[in-house]
């Protein structure tokens, strides 16, 4: 969870004809809340720029499902295995609220990275902006306890904690309800 511009202030700071060719690839498109974009055994072919709304991947661990990403505005929502190497994804992916997000195709992607050249070093921006996150959520996850991550969560992202069911918020602190019920109370 990590906040990222969106899409147009991106586009603002690159080329105006390599701007135009990505946003012919992106579609809007506007989804209902609780619609599954990806299922665990399904190919991602098909990544989401969110612009409105809250998603989450999560797995299913012995019965127990486990929160590893909420999307906010900005965030890309996608299985970046799967997406990548175009092999079953390991996990799920869920509209938590309703979504307005652009969505960019598997083979449109790709075809743009072999068409145009300077499409590669955004390919490559996304990748390392994506590399960044993870890196700052294991600094999290390996540094601090539950109640200082909902407190981060308390302190960047607010209004998150009206948008998202408690539970989905416990499983991504990898903490029961109980125990985050204990935290906020703390708070």
């Amino acid at each position: 969870m990590v906040y990222n511009p969106d899409i147009n202030t991106f586009l603002k700071t690159i080329d105006k004809d390599n701007a135009n060719v990505i946003l012919s690839l992106l579609k809007d498109k506007m989804i209902k809340k609780n619609t599954v974009l990806l299922s665990e055994g399904k190919i991602c072919n098909k990544n989401y720029i969110l612009k409105n709304g809250v998603a989450r991947k999560y797995f299913i661990h012995s019965d127990k499902e486990i929160t590893t990403e909420i999307y906010l505005e900005g965030d890309v929502a996608f299985s970046f295995e799967s997406f990548t190497t175009q092999t079953k994804a390991t996990e799920n992916i869920v509209a938590v609220t309703d979504l307005e997000c652009f969505v960019i195709d598997y083979k449109d992607y790709m075809d743009a990275k072999t068409r145009f050249g300077w499409f590669a070093e955004i390919d490559l921006m996304f990748i390392e902006r994506y590399t960044i996150q993870l890196e700052h959520k294991i600094k999290e996850l390996a540094t601090l306890n539950a109640a200082e991550r909902y407190q981060n969560i308390l302190n960047h992202y607010p209004k998150l904690l009206q948008q998202v069911p408690l539970k989905i918020i416990a499983s991504y602190l990898n903490v029961s309800v109980e125990r985050l019920s204990r935290i906020r109370a703390k708070v």
